[in-house]
């Protein structure tokens, strides 16, 4: 075979090899983090999650009530947009706290939390 040709099939079957091999993926987060929006699937595996609640190094209260910023929040989506018209569940506390992750969620979004751990 001439080496043109050979160079030629060379990048070919490189191509090939480029275009047909399985897409990289991340790895899920575990733990998921305290705060931010994540995908279930890509991002995050579906199950029970457990928090020990509000992320905050101190609580601020006004009138015996905890202010937003001292206290953990979580949102389970049906759309992964985390749009807030798709809200299936909430949750809003300064202490422990579980979040289901079930087969309707598309998306979990955290707030000021800490930690979340899947619940064996």
């Amino acid at each position: 075979m001439p080496a043109k040709l050979r160079a030629s099939a060379l990048i070919v079957a490189t191509l090939t090899g480029l275009a047909l091999a399985a897409p990289a993926r991340a790895d899920q987060v575990d733990p998921i983090p305290g705060n931010g929006v994540f995908v279930v699937g890509p991002d995050i595996a579906p199950g029970l999650y457990h928090t020990g609640g509000s992320g905050s190094a101190f609580g601020v209260w006004i009138n015996n009530v905890p202010t937003q910023d001292s206290m953990c929040s979580w949102f389970t989506y049906s759309t992964p947009d985390a749009n807030k018209d798709h809200v299936l569940q909430t949750n809003t506390s300064i202490g422990p706290m579980y979040a289901n992750i079930n087969s309707a969620v598309k998306a979990f979004e955290s707030q000021n939390c800490q930690p979340w751990t899947r619940v064996p």
